[in-house]
């Protein structure tokens, strides 16, 4: 397969998640999905060949990845929590409104974590060669 039906995989994922979020509502499959999205597109850009560097790290370095990864979740959990009590019980939203803000609560949720973990990863994977 080449690397552009990785892409398009991707892509498919994704917006089939999105559209069964807004339709049905969240489900626990999006655990699993999410990763497989992140899968193909990982395999589009070439990035999952670095992965051959893992042989090449430390234990340290290994444990620290794993540790921000931890850390990374945990965050991830807690700002949706908080989101998640802000848009229930403080602000009593429904229908429309409230999916919408669960949407942009968890994209924000995302985002500030995607930006650490990743240059934790960044910074161990370039002290590696």
């Amino acid at each position: 397969m080449n690397k552009k039906t990785f892409n398009i995989i991707g892509w498919i994922l994704l917006l089939g998640m999105g559209a069964s979020w807004i339709g049905f509502g969240y489900s626990n499959w999006y655990l699993l999905v999410t990763p497989m999205a992140y899968l193909s597109f990982s395999i589009n850009d070439g990035s999952i060949k670095k992965l051959g560097k893992i042989k090449q790290m430390s234990l340290l370095q290994v444990i620290l990845i794993l540790v921000a990864f931890i850390v990374s979740v945990c965050i991830v959990f807690g700002l949706i929590q908080l989101a998640n009590y802000l848009i229930n019980d403080m602000f009593h939203l429904t229908g429309g409104i409230k999916t919408l803000c669960v949407i942009i609560a968890v994209v924000f949720s995302l985002y500030p974590v995607k930006f650490t973990f990743g240059s934790v990863v960044f910074k161990v994977m370039n002290a590696t060669r």
